[in-house]
């Protein structure tokens, strides 16, 4: 056994794995869509899937997409007028509220081609304080996978409470990288 094969010979028991892509694969640098990013993704986690193991997705870029959707909004509804005042930014929650809503649309579209069926499961940090919730969370996520549904984590961000997401790093978890590792419940692996 060479020194490759016996530093990846953990991987024979592996049951469940854990994929989390960031806004950077989920949108363009324009901001627009990566379609051909996602279609490729939902392409090997459905041949995932369909080996056997068990596929659990944790996807950011809601706020990214919701904030390009959001200012070709605000630009279709301004005047000349008010395109001459100085521009405020977006507000980050609205921008995710938006986004989740095209984000999921788009990986169930993507998905439903490839005969694959898709769950969303948006949390907030404050949800995994609740002993019930966390275990009600995994017989969820449990009775998805036993389905060979793909479950699609994202941080709440329209409703969290974090005030700043991105620096206060203290809690359960804080962005949906330290969220990907808590969405293991108790694999095997």
């Amino acid at each position: 056994m060479d020194e490759v094969d016996r530093s990846r010979a953990f991987l024979k028991d592996v049951k469940r794995i854990v994929l989390k892509v960031g806004t950077a694969v989920v949108t363009r640098n324009d901001g627009r869509i990566a379609l051909g990013r996602l279609g490729a993704l939902c392409e090997q986690l459905k041949e995932l899937n369909s080996l056997g193991y068990e596929v659990i997705l944790v996807s950011s870029g809601a706020v990214g997409l919701g904030r390009q959707r959001l200012r070709y909004r605000k630009l279709v509804n301004s005047s000349f007028a008010d395109l001459q005042k100085p521009q405020v930014e977006l507000d980050g929650k609205a921008c995710a509220a938006v986004g989740q809503n095209c984000l999921m649309a788009l990986y169930d579209t993507l998905f439903s081609q490839l005969d694959v069926s898709s769950a969303q499961l948006l949390v907030t940090d404050s949800d995994f304080r609740d002993r019930d919730f966390r275990k009600q969370l995994s017989d969820t996520v449990k009775s998805l996978l036993s389905l060979k549904v793909i479950p699609i984590f994202n941080e709440n961000d329209a409703v969290s409470t974090r005030r700043a997401p991105y620096e206060d790093s203290s809690g359960i978890f804080w962005d949906n990288d330290s969220l990907a590792a808590s969405t293991g419940f108790g694999a095997k692996s």
